[in-house]
């Protein structure tokens, strides 16, 4: 609270009716408090107004002896400077106050009821873990953070980024645990690109430096906050956008492409053998579209006679090189995965499995491909899916495009060189001062 000039009052009052005048949502009200008459300015789409005003006519005002709510918890007082404070409080959804002989105050008011409680995860299957999810709103998603995390190493900084559209972001970390380095890097780049506009994920991996175009996500996304947890306690960084219903982990290494932090939950044998299926599959999804053409058309040699045979007979009738074959088979598989994305929950995935059953065995009929091709497509298929997470699944689905067309060209020698090349990527990538091969960003095995 403060008592300003009333010219300077009036001033403020004009500059806020005529910045906001063509905002449908914004209004100015007369209302008594504990009968006291006040001016409140604020968005209806924001604030909770009746409500707002029932919890502080219970609590009173006495005028002597200042505001007597700072002891709801619900409220707090904060006292504006200059106009472009309260355009921001404005903005940030606080309710407004202007009295008489000069009194100003904002109001963290009971806002309208806009984000959706806490559910279950809707992207992800969580297995021997917590059932809940994070929202869009930002003080849920910390608070989920804190309630699975009692530790006073956690940090937690707020940030707002952006001019037009100012977006709060949320920085979190271990104390001790996470890299200064890259604490460092992330904070550094907040800083320098705090004007920049914030409304995608592209947007903040802009924000921290990363690479526009990868193979790769250089981050770890996920709305679960038992993940979140286990990423802070492995060393990264993890930030939370308001609005947005997941949470960003910084950097993303080479190992998270097989493994994941609930992996945990299992026992030891049991996770290592389910990140031996995901390497096998990763490997498996990005050569098999490209060993095929290689062993049925560059260098058949490399098989034996009976099996060479076999192959050709499973091709036979079929008018165009294998190439443009496996591309056919591949932009297919590619719609159907689309398609379950974009259709409805209730239709998307009957469609899409009727579709491509009566599809693959008309295709198949018609000669237009072989059976093999069918066989060794849906296993590269099925491997692609069963990396650690849909963003790893993209760059692996891109790839492998690379590797058919250069085996189509170069033959084996292609799809060596190929692979060889992927590897030199990696190591050539630094993501917040770590290097994308590195095995863990603590210096050693995160789950030891």
């Amino acid at each position: 609270m403060q008592h300003f000039d009333p010219e300077i009052v009036q001033s403020l009052e004009s500059g806020l009716q005529e910045r906001f005048h063509q905002r449908s949502d914004f209004l100015c009200k007369h209302v008594v408090i504990a009968g006291e008459k006040f001016k409140a300015y604020y968005f209806r789409t924001l604030v909770n107004l009746p409500k707002t005003l029932s919890i502080l006519n219970q609590i009173g005002i006495d005028r002597k002896n200042d505001l007597k709510w700072n002891s709801i918890h619900s409220m707090e007082v904060d006292a504006p400077v200059s106009l472009n404070e309260l355009y921001n409080h404005l903005l940030r959804g606080k309710l407004i106050l202007l009295g008489q002989e000069g009194f100003v105050t904002v109001i963290e008011p009971e806002h309208a009821e806009l984000s959706r409680p806490v559910m279950s995860p809707n992207s992800e299957n969580p297995l021997q873990s917590a059932f809940d999810a994070f929202t869009e709103d930002l003080d849920t998603n910390i608070g989920l953070i804190r309630k699975k995390m009692i530790s006073d190493q956690l940090v937690i900084e707020t940030r707002s980024v952006g001019s037009q559209s100012i977006k709060k972001i949320a920085l979190v970390y271990l104390k001790g645990t996470t890299l200064p380095e890259v604490i460092e890097s992330v904070e550094k780049k907040l800083e320098e690109n705090a004007h920049h506009e914030l409304t995608t994920v592209r947007d903040l991996t802009q924000i921290l430096g990363h690479p526009k175009f990868t193979l790769i996500p250089t981050y770890i996304s996920s709305e679960l906050p038992e993940e979140t947890v286990q990423n802070l306690l492995n060393g990264k960084v993890v930030i939370l956008m308001d609005q947005f219903s997941f949470a960003f982990a910084f950097p993303a290494i080479v190992s998270d492409l097989w493994s994941t932090t609930l992996d945990v939950q299992y026992p030891l044998l049991f996770q290592q053998f389910l990140r031996t299926i995901r390497g096998a599959s990763l490997l498996l999804s990005v050569t098999l579209p490209g060993l095929y053409v290689v062993l049925n058309s560059v260098n058949p040699e490399l098989l034996r006679i009976q099996l060479a045979i076999t192959v050709a007979k499973s091709r036979e009738g079929v008018p165009y090189p294998s190439l443009i074959e496996a591309l056919l088979v591949l932009l297919l598989l590619e719609l159907i995965v689309e398609a379950t994305i974009r259709l409805p929950k209730n239709i998307g995935p009957t469609i899409t499995m009727i579709g491509g059953i009566l599809l693959g065995q008309a295709i198949v009929q018609a000669k237009l491909v072989s059976n093999l091709l069918i066989i060794i497509l849906v296993a590269s298929a099925i491997s692609n899916f069963a990396l650690t997470s849909y963003m790893n699944a993209v760059g692996v689905r891109l790839y492998k495009y690379v590797v058919l067309v250069v085996s189509s060209i170069f033959g084996i020698w292609g799809l060596e060189a190929a692979l060889v090349w992927v590897i030199l990527y990696f190591a050539s990538l630094t993501t917040c001062t770590v290097p994308y091969l590195s095995w863990s960003v603590k210096g050693k095995t995160a789950d030891e």
